[in-house]
């Protein structure tokens, strides 16, 4: 008998975790996939009516949303930062045909869909020193997504931890227009996973053809 009690009681117990941990993770979810959906929104308005819009009047036209995959948390990751302690400056080359100047501000090593990944994060030499840049290929591209990559602003939380929201992941805006000059990611930053998260192919740019 009190074997059986002492059995019920583990499993109440378990019972209970699990349900207090599934209502947390609920509410931490909801209130992380509005602040995505409502980044989403503005961004949608900016390329439907503002100035700086990348689109055309006739793109413009067409347009009623970016297409995005769905959000997941599962793609909000932190990394182990390792900082570049020599200020090396590398030069990426741009759509164009020139380059642009970065500083390789480091390294970011992460877990994702059971593997162990790296990327360079660079910093633009004449931007603000709060800004960090990685752009990056992975399985998706040329299919799901741009063939010329996308790009990431991680968030540096410490000196040995940053965040990488793969939610948030954009596409250049030379996928849009082919008059905007667009840094092409380095092939060190290709990732041997598919990054279903972020920005996808835009479905409306053949519409204004």
């Amino acid at each position: 008998m009190n074997r059986k009690f002492t059995i019920l009681v583990v499993i109440i117990g378990v019972i209970g975790i699990t349900v207090y941990n599934f209502q947390g993770t609920t509410t931490d979810s909801e209130g992380y996939q509005e602040q995505v959906l409502e980044q989403r929104a503005d961004k949608d308005e900016m390329f439907r009516s503002s100035e700086d819009s990348p689109l055309t009047s006739k793109q413009k036209e067409a347009f009623t949303s970016l297409s995005y995959f769905p959000i997941a948390e599962k793609y909000k990751v932190p990394g182990e930062f390792r900082r570049n302690s020599n200020q090396v400056i590398i030069k990426m080359a741009v759509t164009d045909g020139t380059q642009r100047e970065y500083y390789i501000f480091g390294n970011v090593h992460f877990h994702l869909e059971g593997k162990e990944l790296d990327l360079t994060v660079y910093k633009p030499v004449k931007e603000d020193d709060d800004y960090l840049f990685i752009p990056f290929y992975d399985k998706t591209s040329s299919d799901l997504t741009y063939g010329g990559g996308r790009y990431l602003e991680p968030q540096l939380l410490n000196n040995t931890t940053i965040e990488l929201d793969f939610n948030t992941a954009y596409n250049p805006y030379c996928v849009y227009n082919y008059t905007y000059r667009c840094a092409i990611p380095p092939r060190e930053n290709t990732l041997d996973v598919s990054i279903l998260a972020g920005e996808k192919m835009p479905d409306f740019i053949h519409k204004a053809e």
